[in-house]
C-alpha cells in the first residue's frame, strides 16, 4: 500500500504532527522527510519519487510554507503528475505574488490552532477515500413518469444526508428546465452561473470554453472548482455540499442543434464520464437530477449510474412509470445489470398507508424488477415540501427546504432523516 505525503515548512513540525497524527489513528499511513530520509540522504532524491508514489498529498499552508520554495515545488509536482491535492490553512497569512494561483482558490480546511474533533474526522474521512480507493456512487433520480415530486425530493434528502449524516455530497442539474437550480439559487447566483458558463455545459466543454477541451486527470478539478456552486457554507469543512447548475442551453444536446448532438465516441460524452470519474473521489455521493423522459442527458446520466432513485406517488399510473424505464434501459446501449434501483414512496398520507399504497408495496415486493428495492421509509405530503417564493434577501434558499434544522424541528424533518440513514445504508456511505 502507498501513503499520504505531507507537506509543510520545518517550522511548523508541530502542526505536522497534529495532521499525521490524525491520519494514523484511521490506518493510513503518511510519509514525510523526517521519517523517510536517512542522514546524508540528498533531500531532492528522496523528496520527489516519495511523493510521485503518493495516494494523495497534504499540503500545510501557513505564513511560513506559503513563503517556503520546497512546497512551491512540491505542490507544482504534485499539479503535473495529476497527485490528488488537500489543503489545511492554519492561521492567518497572505498568499504571496510567486505561489501558484489555481491552488489559491481550491478549498481548504482551515484551522486556527487545532482541529476541532469533527474537523479531524471529516478530514481524515475525506482523505480515506483516496487512501483506500473508496469511490462514491452515482445515482441518477429518475421516474418516467412525470410529477412524481423528484426534485424537491432530492434537494431535500441529499441535503439531509449533508447536514445530518455530513456526507459530502454533489448535485447535478442535467434538466433542462433546471428546477433544482431554480429551487437552490438565488436569482443573483443563478444568473451567474447562465453568464459565464460555470453550469453544467463545462462539464462537456471544459472550463469556460465554446468548443469541447478534453477533460483529464490534469484539468478535472479545474473545471469541478468552475462550475460548481457550494450550498449551505459550513465553518467545519471537509463535509461539502455542491450544485452544479443546469441551463436551459443543454437542450441544445438534445435537438443536435448545430450538430452538437453526441455519441459515446465524441468528446463531450468522454469529458462527461472522466468528470463524474473524477468527482466520485472527492464526493461521497454523486446525485444527478435529469428530466422524465428518454432523451439524451437521460442516457448520459445512466452510462455512469451505479444506482437510480425512483419516488413513485401513489396512484394508478405511478408503477407504469417504472415499467418505462426498464423498457428504457433495454432500449440504450449499456451494461445496466449491476445498477441498483431503489424506490421510495413519496406523497403518501401521514396517517398511514391507504388502499393504493398498500396495494403497491405488495406489488413491488412480490413481483420487483431485477436489481430493484423498495425503500421501507415513506415520505408523506407536507406543505414544507412545496417549492414556495423565497423570501426577500435570503441568498442561501437551502435554509429554506425542509429538511434544514434552521427550520427547527419537525414531523417532515424526521421523515427525511429516516430516509437519508436507510439511503445512506444501502449506498454503503
Amino acid at each position: 500500500m502507498t501513503h499520504v505525503f505531507i507537506s509543510y515548512s520545518q517550522k511548523d513540525k508541530r502542526r505536522r504532527e497534529q495532521v499525521a497524527e490524525i491520519l494514523e489513528a484511521e490506518n493510513i499511513k503518511v510519509w514525510f522527510d523526517a521519517r523517510g530520509i536517512a542522514l546524508g540522504e540528498h533531500l531532492e532524491e528522496r523528496i520527489f519519487p516519495a511523493l510521485r508514489v503518493s495516494s494523495c498529498a497534504v499540503f500545510i499552508l501557513t505564513k511560513h510554507s506559503v513563503h517556503s520554495d520546497w512546497v512551491r515545488r512540491e505542490i507544482e509536482f504534485a499539479q503535473a503528475h495529476s497527485i490528488p491535492m488537500r489543503l489545511i490553512s492554519f492561521g492567518d497569512f497572505a498568499f504571496p505574488d510567486s505561489f501558484p494561483k489555481e491552488i489559491q482558490s481550491i478549498n481548504r480546511v482551515v484551522v486556527r490552532q487545532r482541529f476541532s474533533k469533527r474537523q479531524a474526522k471529516d478530514f481524515a474521512t475525506d482523505v480515506a477515500r483516496v487512501f483506500f480507493s473508496k469511490v462514491a456512487p452515482v445515482l441518477t433520480i429518475l421516474n418516467l413518469k412525470g410529477g412524481v415530486g423528484k426534485t424537491t425530493l432530492a434537494a431535500n434528502l441529499f441535503g439531509c444526508l449533508h447536514e445530518f449524516n455530513r456526507k459530502s455530497v454533489l448535485l447535478i442539474d442535467l434538466d433542462p428546465q433546471h428546477n433544482l437550480t431554480q429551487l437552490l439559487l438565488d436569482k443573483e447566483r443563478m444568473a451567474d452561473s447562465f453568464g459565464t458558463s460555470r453550469n453544467v455545459m463545462a462539464m462537456f466543454r471544459g472550463a469556460g470554453t465554446l468548443q469541447p477541451e478534453e477533460i483529464n486527470a490534469e484539468n478535472a478539478d479545474r473545471v469541478l472548482s468552475r462550475c460548481r456552486v457550494e450550498l449551505t457554507p459550513s465553518k467545519e469543512l471537509d463535509a461539502t455540499f455542491h450544485l452544479i447548475p443546469g441551463t436551459f442551453e443543454v437542450i441544445t444536446y438534445f435537438l443536435g442543434f448545430r450538430h452538437q448532438h453526441f455519441s459515446k465516441s465524441d468528446q463531450p460524452w468522454m469529458n462527461f464520464q472522466r468528470f463524474i470519474t473524477h468527482c466520485r473521489g472527492r464526493y461521497d455521493v454523486v446525485a444527478i437530477d435529469v428530466n422524465p423522459g428518454a432523451t439524451l442527458m437521460t442516457e448520459v446520466a445512466l452510462s455512469v449510474s451505479t444506482h437510480i432513485l425512483s419516488p413513485v406517488r401513489p396512484d394508478r399510473f405511478a408503477k407504469y412509470g417504472l415499467t418505462l424505464l426498464e423498457r428504457l434501459l433495454e432500449k440504450i446501449d449499456g451494461d445496466f445489470d449491476k445498477v441498483q434501483k431503489l424506490v421510495i414512496m413519496n406523497g403518501v398520507e401521514r396517517s398511514g398507508p391507504d388502499a393504493i399504497e398498500t396495494t403497491m408495496r405488495k406489488e413491488l415486493s412480490e413481483f420487483p424488477f431485477p436489481n430493484q428495492r423498495l425503500m421501507q421509509s415513506r415520505i408523506p405530503v407536507s406543505k414544507r415540501l412545496m417549492a414556495r417564493p423565497a423570501k426577500p434577501g435570503v441568498r442561501d434558499l437551502t435554509l429554506e427546504l425542509a429538511y434544514h434544522s434552521a427550520l427547527g424541528s419537525s414531523p417532515i424533518q424526521k421523515d427525511l432523516q429516516s430516509a437519508a440513514v436507510e439511503l445512506a445504508t444501502e449506498l454503503g456511505i
